[in-house]
């Protein structure tokens, strides 16, 4: 049963085809237990199919960090997150976008690790 819908705000961006980044706005029914991975797995399969994220084949457990992204300005694992209201949902910083919210990590040394 849903308690109400959130306004989901997530980055997007695919550098093969775009020059800027922009932000899309979805609306999502909010469940008990709702957890950020939830809330982008429902955008995917009822909303927008085209979003790329680390989604369902990740761990889930809170072990592997596949999932790391900035929720609401704070940087968590989605698939721990709880979802309560609105949501801000980005990559983490200085990360290389492969496309929306999937990203690699840069190396802080160089190009030999």
């Amino acid at each position: 049963m849903s308690l109400k819908n959130i306004k989901v705000k997530v980055f997007r961006f695919d550098p093969t085809v775009e020059k800027k980044p922009r932000y899309q706005i979805y609306m999502v029914p909010l469940t008990e237990g709702m957890t950020v991975l939830d809330v982008l797995d429902y955008i995917y399969e009822n909303v927008d199919g085209s979003l790329a994220y680390y989604g369902h084949a990740a761990c889930r457990h809170g072990i592997c960090g596949g999932c790391t992204l900035v929720i609401n300005g704070k940087t968590c694992l989605a698939c721990q997150t709880p979802v309560y209201e609105d949501v801000i949902i980005e990559p983490p910083p200085k990360s290389k976008i492969i496309r929306d919210i999937v990203y690699t990590k840069q190396s802080r040394r160089g190009s030999h690790e």
